[in-house]
C-alpha cells in the first residue's frame, strides 16, 4: 500500500479574506501526512492589476493571458500570495516552501493549442521525483500556478486542472486524496441553499444533473477535473470548504 498524500487546491474568496484564509491555513495544518497546497486568487490579481493599469480580459470566466497579464500573475501568485501562504503556514509550524512549476522543473506545460487564452498552458510533464524529494525532506510545497515550457517561457495554468494533473502523475507513487477547497460546503443542488450539498456524486448522477442544468458554471470545471483525476488513479476527490477540512466525511465525494 502506497503512502498517503493529500493535494489541496484552494481558491475563491478564501484567499482574499484574511479571516477565512487563517481558518483555512489552520485546517490545512491539521491534515496528517504528506501534503501539498496549490492556490489561486483571481480577485487579488485583478485588484493589483487595476492599480497598475493592467486590465485583465476575461473569456469564459478565465483570464486571457497576454504579456502584461502574465507578468502580473507571476508577480502576484509567485510573489505576494505565495509568500503570504508560506508565512502563515510557518506560523502554525508547517515547513512550507513557495514554488512555481518552473522551480526544480516541477511542471512543464505547453501553450493551449488554439491560443484562445494567450499564454495559458496545459500540463505536459510533472517532475514526480522532484516533488517526492521535497516531501521526503519534510517540506510542504506551496505551488503557484505558474509553469514553464522548457524553452525559457513562463505560462499560467488553470489551477483545478493543474491539481488534477499533478495528482494523476503521482498516483503510482502515492495513495492520493485531492481536495478542492473553496467557500461552498460542496457541490450544491441549489446555489441559494448553502446546505443543499450532494454528499456523493457518481458519474451517472452528475451527467443527469448536468442535463437538467442543475450543476453548471465553475462547479463543472472542478467536477470534470475531479473525474480526470479519478480515471487516472487518484483514490478520492473531495469538494469542500475550510471548516470541513478536518471532517473528511463532509463535502462532496466524487465517485466513478
Amino acid at each position: 500500500m502506497n503512502e498517503k498524500f493529500t493535494i489541496v487546491k484552494v481558491s475563491g474568496k478564501i484567499v482574499e479574506k484574511a479571516d477565512e484564509l487563517r481558518t483555512f491555513v489552520k485546517a490545512f495544518a491539521g491534515i496528517k501526512g504528506k501534503k501539498m497546497l496549490i492556490f489561486s486568487g483571481n480577485m487579488m490579481a485583478q485588484e493589483i492589476g487595476n492599480k497598475l493599469g493592467i486590465k485583465t480580459k476575461i473569456i469564459d470566466d478565465r483570464p486571457f493571458v497576454d504579456a502584461g497579464t502574465l507578468k502580473l500573475l507571476t508577480m502576484v501568485y509567485g510573489g505576494l500570495v505565495s509568500r503570504l501562504f508560506v508565512s502563515l503556514l510557518q506560523g502554525v509550524k508547517v515547513n512550507a516552501l513557495g514554488v512555481t512549476g518552473a522551480d526544480m522543473n516541477l511542471v512543464t506545460s505547453a501553450r493551449l493549442p488554439d491560443g484562445k487564452l494567450g499564454d495559458t498552458g496545459h500540463v505536459r510533464h510533472v517532475n514526480t521525483a522532484g516533488i517526492a524529494q521535497l516531501l521526503d525532506a519534510g517540506i510542504v510545497p506551496v505551488l503557484a500556478p505558474i509553469t514553464h515550457d522548457g524553452r525559457g517561457n513562463l505560462l499560467f495554468n488553470e489551477t483545478d486542472a493543474l491539481a488534477a494533473e499533478i495528482g494523476r502523475a503521482l498516483a503510482l507513487r502515492y495513495d492520493i486524496t485531492l481536495i478542492y477547497c473553496f467557500e461552498k460546503k460542496g457541490v450544491l443542488l441549489n446555489t441559494y441553499d448553502p446546505d443543499s450539498v450532494v454528499a456523493e456524486l457518481r458519474r451517472t448522477r452528475y451527467k443527469a444533473l448536468r442535463e437538467m442544468d442543475i450543476i453548471k458554471d465553475w462547479f463543472v470545471n472542478k467536477i470534470d477535473n475531479a473525474y480526470l483525476a479519478i480515471d487516472h488513479g487518484v483514490k478520492e476527490v473531495i469538494i469542500t470548504c475550510p471548516d470541513q477540512l478536518g471532517h473528511p466525511d463532509k463535502g462532496t465525494h466524487i465517485k466513478p
